[in-house]
């Protein structure tokens, strides 16, 4: 009947301490003393209606309407301050049941905060009473409404963080096919050029033939070099670099190759998801290498900018990309598979310049 303790349930306890007033009321303030009972009620009600599972429905409305009638006969009938125990019931509805605005629950409770205004500005002969039951109305709503957006708030960035954890789930599975493609692709042509040349040294080596033997020997050499080289920029590529230590590695880079960089950066990045910096870093690297080695560029202005999105321009002048087939930036095209996004070639020379737009907190 009753569900499992949460961690937050103390706080709803916490309340319970103004239950002073109307038990201590029978003997400070000269309530009645049958007024002891309902209120003992009420506060088991409420202890009740906490910890009860939501499937007893029917015993949670009887519980909620009770609750709700106590209120308001304690204020119109005993002690008109007792309209500030409507927070008990504003609390259930904002972390108890996060209830709509169409729920029967926050109905009632409208309908019951209003009518209970209304009857004591109607029937208090005292302006002070007047402004008092309309203040607490007020007050009351505008608490309830904080409460609910707070709520609504943390489920918003929990629902994100759910959607990081699996988009982190994907790019985790997505990066080690990548891996082991790239593993297949470079060492397992690797190993077959390898075994062919080892072949044929064997056979040229049958027939005596040094010469021969010495230039498969020596290709060998330098297939088994390129393979080192191959697996060292594998493994350099699974580094992980924020966005900061990717902008800083890049720096040095370009001012060991000559080339003048200029960086526009307005994100803050510690704000990021991983698989975003990750994206982010991956992106920079790709084209900012791609500038190194093919563009013979001497400039180059890399731009970051957040606007509800991440985008990130580059822009060099170099001799920019031969005509274009579609199937330029296919490695970043990849990696925008991870996240949702999309890469532009805004000018393809003179200069050259590639935007890419990832959005955030999504999946593709």
């Amino acid at each position: 009947m009753f569900r499992p303790f949460q961690k937050t349930d103390p706080l709803y306890y916490v309340g319970l301490i103004f239950m002073i007033f109307p038990l201590g009321g029978v003997a400070w303030f000269g309530y009645p003393s049958w007024t002891l009972i309902p209120s003992l009620l009420f506060a088991l009600a409420y202890i009740i209606i906490i910890h009860i599972k939501d499937s007893y429905r029917k015993t949670i409305a009887f519980l909620w309407f009770y609750l709700l009638f106590y209120i308001i006969f304690m204020t119109t009938q005993i002690e008109g301050s007792m309209m500030w125990f409507f927070f008990y019931l504003g609390n259930l509805l904002a972390y108890r049941f996060e209830d709509s605005l169409k729920s029967y629950r926050f109905i009632s409770f409208l309908v019951g905060l209003i009518g209970t205004s209304m009857a004591g500005f109607f029937l208090v002969d005292s302006p002070v009473g007047k402004v008092f039951s309309l203040a607490v109305s007020l007050f009351t709503l505008t608490i309830l409404y904080f409460q609910r957006k707070s709520v609504e708030e943390e489920r918003i960035q929990k629902k994100i963080y759910q959607q990081n954890k699996t988009i982190n789930l994907l790019a985790a599975e997505n990066e080690r096919n990548r891996i082991g493609r790239d593993l297949h692709d470079s060492l397992g042509h690797t190993f077959a050029m390898m075994t062919l040349k080892t072949e044929l040294a064997l056979k040229q080596l049958d027939k005596e033939n040094l010469t021969a033997v010495r230039k498969e020997l020596e290709e060998l050499n330098q297939i088994s070099k390129k393979s080192m080289k191959d697996v060292r920029q594998l493994v350099n590529n699974l580094k992980y670099r924020t966005v900061t230590e990717e902008l800083d590695n890049i720096r040095e880079m370009f001012a060991l190759s000559g080339i003048a960089l200029e960086v526009e950066n307005t994100v803050n990045t510690n704000q990021l998801s991983p698989v975003i910096q990750s994206s982010m870093t991956m992106i920079l690297r790709e084209l900012t290498t791609n500038i190194i080695k093919h563009a013979k560029a001497s400039h180059c202005q890399i731009s970051l900018q957040r606007t509800g999105k991440i985008i990130i321009q580059v822009t060099d002048n170099g001799r920019g990309f031969p005509p274009l087939t579609g199937q330029e930036l296919h490695s970043i095209k990849e990696r925008l598979q991870l996240v949702k996004g999309q890469v532009d070639i805004l000018s393809p020379a003179n200069p050259t310049s590639i935007r890419v737009i990832l959005e955030e907190g999504e999946l593709p």
